[in-house]
């Protein structure tokens, strides 16, 4: 056997043996660094305030973990906050706490934060039978939570845009979160959206907007039937703010034209879902009433958020 040939063979038996009885060689795949996204956090209504939060996220190799909490302090991967579940049950939201989701990877990437819709002032969303009664109104919804349950309101702008328009523009300047059904008489109305009450203070009566014109029931068409929503006001017909008040029986003697000076109250929408809450709030227990206030709950009946859905 020549030199040359005796050198070729120990050379492939070397190579042979390091590789492990002819493997290849193989090129280690880099690490892992990019990390998961997270798309949306929503909620499930389960009662009054409390409900079910739902994470949604991506990553290029899957996520194997998700951390809710209610401050906006990034976690490591291996807190103990992180489950594998995408969903946190029973959450309590609380008027401006917000709600924070961040997910991992196997790798040990963690995504940013995800701030929940209701963070800077606590919104939504309705409730899937909600948005059901919504969907099936062509006209303007709001979706109510109270401490007692969801109502959901259908809002005619067609025959009372005035009453329709100032009550958005409080719907959506968050106005109506935090605030109470300060006045419940149980076989007349309940009235809320101008007090917010804090142990402490008490029920303490907001600043609003300018007072808007009244919209007569006889012009609109509209009456003050069970269910109706209508404006509150003062004596003085054109005073009426942010105060409104549904009507739990038919209180046909509030309209137009059986008022002895003509004016009434303005009706402009009416319940489409959430009725029987309207019921369980109109025979809460109730006191004399402070600072002006009569037939006011002994409990204070809060309405946690108000938006509308469309």
């Amino acid at each position: 056997m020549s030199i040359a040939k005796f050198a070729s063979l120990i050379l492939a038996l070397s190579l042979t043996a390091c590789l492990g009885g002819g493997a290849t060689a193989t090129k280690p795949s880099p690490p892992d660094t990019q990390s998961p996204v997270v798309s949306a956090l929503t909620s499930t209504v389960v009662s009054g305030n409390t409900v079910n939060l739902t994470a949604t996220a991506t990553d290029n190799t899957g996520v194997t973990g998700y951390c809710f909490k209610t401050a906006n302090i990034a976690p490591l991967a291996g807190d103990a906050c992180f489950q594998t579940g995408a969903q946190k049950n029973g959450v309590a939201l609380i008027t401006g706490i917000p709600n924070f989701v961040w997910a991992k990877d196997a790798a040990g990437n963690v995504s940013a934060a995800f701030k929940g819709p209701w963070s800077t002032a606590l919104t939504g969303p309705c409730s899937s039978a909600g948005y059901a009664a919504s969907n099936l109104s062509a006209k303007n919804t709001v979706c109510m939570l109270t401490d007692l349950g969801e109502i959901v309101l259908e809002l005619d702008a067609a025959k009372a845009p005035i009453s329709v328009a100032n009550f958005l523009a409080y719907v959506n300047d968050g106005f109506y979160n935090g605030t109470n059904f300060h006045r419940v008489i149980s076989n007349f109305m309940i009235q809320g959206g101008g007090y917010a009450y804090s142990s402490a203070a008490g029920y303490q009566q907001k600043a609003t907007n300018a007072a808007i014109a009244l919209e007569k029931t006889s012009a609109t068409g509209l009456s003050n039937l069970r269910g109706s929503v209508a404006m509150a006001r003062t004596s003085v017909a054109n005073s009426a703010t942010s105060q409104f008040f549904i009507n739990v029986v038919d209180n046909l003697f509030l309209d137009a034209a059986n008022q002895a000076d003509g004016n009434g109250y303005a009706v402009f929408g009416s319940v489409i879902s959430g009725m029987s809450v309207v019921d369980q709030i109109k025979i809460v227990p109730i006191l004399s009433g402070t600072a002006g206030i009569t037939d006011q709950p002994a409990t204070p009946v809060f309405i946690l958020w108000a938006y509308q859905i469309k």
